[in-house]
């Protein structure tokens, strides 16, 4: 007599919930070797910048510190850096996306690092010398830099680069910005006057980079400013841009047309806030046209990163047919 098995039936397993936040942080913890001495290089080198940072006192800084310079010096609008306190945190979070990337290519002491090491330190004490914090800052970095290939070695020191380089935009840019605001100052304003004058058949007369126009109640006369010039939304959507681009594309042209999308994107949403400031003054009074200036320039910003995430939409790599 033959007896015909059977299979039990097996409930499927549960799926496990997703490891916590504080479980990858102990985790990563965990997985990266030498981060004591990691740490305690980084606080040696911080404290060469903390008590030997700078030898030119500005901005209200009265102690040799670069990282007081640098926090007065973001702290002041016209140095053009608003955004500088945030870099730090976002180059934090690059560094934790690429965390399985960066704990895969740790090889190990790395003495060439040393080289780097020592250019910083060289690059330190030319701006020590020289009384210029930004070329000291610069070397605040690199050194950064060199550390990670120190103690873990040059494939992590190469995974770090792109995180690394971002520290770019925690650099003050003050009267360097001077070059590229008066023509983009110039263009927007004319490009204004064209749209209102010739478009809209609005009397608005350009002087330089004047606006002067009749509203509903007499002349109003705007002066498009450094600070109005696009300045910061450029460099703050230039950092957005090559964040999203490295992070979502893969192609290098791809990626280079979506930095080369900034500079007519800025240009155009610069154009669009002063035409609309324009007609509410001209509607009312210039200082309605005023108050409209004050607050519109949260929208074209807006407008612009829904431009740029509309052309990543777009660009972005599709999925190959699979074949039959």
């Amino acid at each position: 007599m033959e007896i015909v098995g059977h299979h039990a039936l097996v409930p499927p397993k549960a799926e496990l919930p997703p490891p916590s936040l504080w479980a990858e942080v102990q985790d990563c913890w965990v997985r990266m070797p030498d981060k004591w001495l990691f740490l305690a290089l980084l606080a040696g080198w911080c404290v060469l910048f903390q008590f030997v940072g700078i030898s030119s006192f500005n901005f209200g800084t009265t102690r040799p510190s670069l990282f007081l310079w640098l926090n007065n010096a973001w702290n002041n609008p016209a140095m053009e850096c608003g955004h500088g306190p945030m870099m730090p945190f976002v180059v934090a979070v690059l560094f934790w996306v690429k965390r399985r990337e960066l704990a895969a290519s740790v090889s190990g002491v790395w003495w060439p690092a040393l080289g780097v090491l020592g250019l910083a330190l060289m690059v330190h004490l030319l701006g020590f010398l020289a009384q210029q914090p930004r070329i000291s800052m610069i070397a605040l970095f690199l050194g950064l830099y060199g550390l990670i290939g120190l103690v873990w070695g040059w494939k992590t020191m190469w995974c770090s680069t792109f995180p690394m380089v971002l520290f770019a935009f925690c650099m003050p840019l003050g009267i360097y910005t001077d070059v590229l605001t008066l023509p983009m100052r110039m263009l927007s304003v004319t490009l204004t006057q064209i749209t209102c004058h010739d478009l809209l058949d609005i009397n608005v007369v350009q002087h330089g980079t004047r606006l002067i126009g009749m509203d509903a109640k007499g002349p109003f006369d705007f002066d498009v400013v450094a600070a109005c010039s696009g300045i910061r939304s450029f460099v703050a959507l230039l950092a957005l841009t090559i964040i999203f681009a490295m992070v979502t594309l893969r192609s290098a042209w791809k990626r280079a047309l979506m930095l080369l999308a900034i500079v007519p994107l800025v240009i155009f949403c610069n154009v669009l806030r002063l035409v609309v400031v324009v007609l509410i003054a001209q509607t009312y009074d210039q200082s309605a046209g005023a108050w409209v200036h004050d607050w519109f320039g949260f929208v074209t910003f807006l407008v612009a990163i829904g431009a740029l995430l509309g052309l990543a939409h777009w660009l972005k790599e599709k999925p190959s047919p699979k074949s039959a």
